[in-house]
């Protein structure tokens, strides 16, 4: 059921207190995944899931891996080490979306964040930005008035937030934007459009109706590996990656390069 081809597979990537966890509890109705960086069994149990994607009902399944910190500066040694090499294992037969979720009254774009789209640029190859949905959530309907200043700022084709994302990663494209509401998705309209344009969003950059899903040499690599090679493949990857990004060392990560060396 995860790798059938008609599955929705979300990477999803956002910093803690984004609403990235209701917005992943909304799509599958079910309160999966915990808010902050809880640790402990369930945290790891859910990091995945396979659901139908319920809000709006769209008749397909939904596969969601929730990035581990890969690229914090409180990085936890070899525990994080095997969150990531099994969230590219699961990855590696395809992505429909990486969904980066904001928080609309925080949308600054912090060292965390831009290290982690340097790493994912890195290891995936530039095209990987053409299956990115950005994601501003606690757009609430009775706030949207209030709101349309910053919308209209984070739109703005001139200097708008995608605009910058655009030059500083020297994109050709820009990354389709949704605004999202994740409260009363049971009975409230307006959340419900709201999450159909998420869906209509991903089914976008998931290349139309051929449903063609992301793909890339470093994962083709992965699937032509198995058990601990395949592990250590990942592992030298994503070290190699890290250390070739000047900007994750000056921030303190370069706890990736020097963590990925115990295994």
């Amino acid at each position: 059921m995860i790798n059938d081809a008609n599955n929705i597979v979300l990477a999803v990537m956002g910093a803690v207190g984004n609403g990235k966890s209701s917005t992943l509890n909304s799509i599958i109705q079910e309160p999966l995944f915990q808010s902050g960086r809880a640790v402990g069994p369930v945290t790891q149990q859910i990091g995945s899931c396979v659901r139908h994607w319920k809000l709006p009902e769209v008749g397909r399944t939904v596969h969601i891996v929730d990035t581990p910190g890969m690229c914090d500066s409180t990085y936890k040694d070899v525990e994080n080490v095997h969150l990531m090499v099994e969230f590219f294992k699961t990855l590696s037969h395809g992505v429909s979306a990486f969904v980066l979720v904001f928080n609309i009254h925080n949308t600054r774009l912090d060292e965390y964040t831009k290290n982690m789209l340097r790493l994912f640029e890195r290891l995936l190859g530039t095209h990987f930005w053409k299956h990115v949905v950005i994601v501003f959530t606690h757009v609430d309907e009775d706030q949207r008035d209030y709101l349309e200043e910053n919308i209209d700022a984070l739109t703005d084709p001139k200097d708008g937030f995608v605009k910058v994302i655009n030059q500083w990663f020297q994109l050709q494209y820009q990354p389709p934007m949704v605004f999202l509401s994740n409260r009363d998705t049971r009975y409230s309209q307006y959340a419900r459009d709201c999450f159909m344009e998420l869906y209509e969003a991903v089914v976008s950059v998931e290349e139309g109706t051929r449903r063609e899903k992301f793909t890339c040499t470093f994962f083709q690599e992965v699937n032509n590996r198995t058990g601990v090679v395949q592990d250590n493949f990942i592992v030298n990857s994503i070290r190699s990656a890290a250390a070739a990004i000047p900007q994750m060392v000056q921030s303190g990560t370069r706890a990736v390069a020097n963590v990925c060396t115990v295994m």
